[in-house]
């Protein structure tokens, strides 16, 4: 079974693939860590499972953690997109 510690090394390798996968794991406090780790790391790649999850897990906490952590990937995304912009007209 999969640790919170887990969770941790996966954020700072960024292993997105890893942190995905974790949504699913059976622990509440697994995948709720696991939303806010994908938060933080802010990849593209969160948001389908991020979209799902907040909607779909039995547990209103990690419901409410997927919410915030796919608002602060499209966030991180769109800051991204508005810096690229801004670098183009300079």
């Amino acid at each position: 079974m999969m640790q919170r510690k887990d969770i941790d090394i996966m954020r700072r390798k960024r292993d997105i693939d890893g942190l995905v996968g974790a949504l699913s794991d059976p622990d509440t406090i697994v995948r709720l860590t696991a939303a806010e780790a994908l938060g933080t790391v802010g990849d593209e790649r969160a948001l389908g499972p991020l979209e799902q999850l907040k909607f779909s897990d039995p547990d209103t906490g990690v419901r409410r953690a997927a919410s915030v952590a796919h608002a602060q990937v499209v966030g991180r995304i769109a800051a991204r997109k508005a810096a690229e912009g801004e670098a183009g007209r300079a």
